[in-house]
């Protein structure tokens, strides 16, 4: 194994969009980089625009999956399975890596103190030229514990990790937030979780994608393996098992559940102010924003 990265992008009928992620990414990626690109059933040109571009840069590979779509952790999964470098990033298919990310990242990680890296991003579309910044806040491997029992706090295209971090833990679970169910358990497991201030994706957003959909929203907060998954960070970063993930995850949640979810925020306010300044910030504006979407879905407590 070479101490090198391989990015990986899973895309399922991304033909319009993914030669965009592609090109991105290669601009910044060393020569001995790798893009690794699964086309997951589509059935659209997705495979004729990868293979275009793998045809004039050798650092670009393509591999296919004819029968049914995998699925976003499926299809992770297959990638992960691929890669024979030391890190492996992310970034979807319809997402923009901006310049200057793949460096920032494979510094980060060469570092060692660091199993994931997460580059912050921000956000654009539906139309064209609706971009959204978003606050460049940094959280070290202590904060983002406390972060992580609140919210996802990492763009999953902006993000780079050890192969080893990730073939730890099993890579992917088939869940509805896999990405953050991910994190979670890579913390458990003892690694370190780093978020940078500097933006490194631009993150598109469509009526059509999973995330924007009720039905996604709903299943998170039913979700009882990642909720397992919370419990358990709840009991190793703060001594206690909490039941707050399905309220913290949208209105549904049962009355305890809202008294957990509404407690763990306020310990994390409190374990906030022994953080170093821009870590501080960031837990706080974490705290503040989940707060208020709290109280609109269950109404203020006091």
């Amino acid at each position: 194994m070479d101490a090198t990265l391989t990015v990986t992008i899973p895309a399922h009928d991304a033909a319009r969009t993914v030669a965009t992620a592609i090109r991105s990414t290669a601009r910044s990626l060393p020569s001995d980089g790798r893009i690794l690109v699964l086309d997951d059933a589509s059935t659209d040109d997705t495979a004729a625009a990868v293979s275009s571009m793998a045809a004039t840069d050798p650092r670009i590979r393509l591999i296919s999956n004819p029968g049914s779509p995998l699925g976003v952790a499926g299809a992770a999964n297959a990638l992960l399975d691929e890669v024979d470098t030391t890190w492996v990033a992310r970034i979807d298919a319809d997402d923009i890596s901006l310049p200057g990310r793949i460096g920032r990242s494979m510094r980060t990680l060469a570092d060692g103190d660091a199993e994931l890296v997460a580059m912050s991003g921000w956000f654009y579309g539906p139309s064209r030229w609706a971009v959204e910044p978003v606050p460049m806040l940094s959280a070290d491997p202590e904060s983002v514990r406390w972060e992580l029992l609140l919210n996802c706090p990492f763009i999953h295209s902006g993000t780079a990790a050890t192969t080893a971090a990730m073939r730890s833990v099993g890579g992917y679970r088939a869940v509805p937030s896999e990405d953050w169910d991910l994190y979670m358990r890579l913390a458990l497991d003892g690694g370190r979780l780093r978020r940078l201030a500097r933006p490194g994706v631009l993150y598109r957003r469509s009526p059509g994608q999973m995330s924007a959909q009720q039905g996604w929203k709903t299943a998170i907060g039913r979700d009882g393996t990642t909720a397992d998954t919370h419990r358990r960070l709840c009991a190793e970063v703060v001594g206690r098992e909490f039941s707050a993930y399905p309220a913290l995850c949208g209105p549904g949640a049962t009355p305890e559940q809202v008294a957990d979810a509404r407690e763990l925020i306020r310990l994390a306010g409190d374990a906030a102010v022994g953080f170093p300044h821009a870590q501080r910030f960031s837990l706080k504006v974490t705290v503040g924003g989940l707060g208020k979407r709290l109280d609109g879905w269950y109404g203020s407590d006091g």
